[in-house]
């Protein structure tokens, strides 16, 4: 029985967990060059260009208002940009054509 059991859900359990890795992730670190603003884009909250130029659509990262934690990653990013520090950012997925920040992390 357990044979069988595995034989089935073997391989798709390990092709679920493979596609979760975090070591499919995209990071980047720089200083924000550019912290943009849209209104006219429904639950996108800031995006970033920075130095040097990331390696995305255009050298940008959105936040999605969606990202639990929101909130918090945008006052970080508010913070790093204003007092110029460097910034690691974190993307797996692209939304609206730009890579989508998972997480942030600033310091001098």
């Amino acid at each position: 029985m357990k044979a069988k059991l595995f034989k089935y859900l073997g391989l798709p359990c390990a092709l679920v967990m493979l596609g979760n890795t975090p070591s499919l992730a995209d990071t980047a670190s720089g200083t924000i060059r550019e912290y943009h603003l849209n209104s006219q884009v429904a639950g996108r909250g800031v995006c970033l260009q920075m130095n040097p130029t990331l390696p995305t659509v255009g050298g940008w990262v959105c936040l999605w208002k969606d990202n639990p934690l929101y909130q918090e990653i945008t006052d970080i990013l508010r913070e790093g940009y204003s007092s110029r520090k460097t910034c690691a950012v974190t993307w797996t997925t692209y939304r609206g054509g730009y890579a989508a920040i998972d997480w942030v992390s600033c310091y001098n």
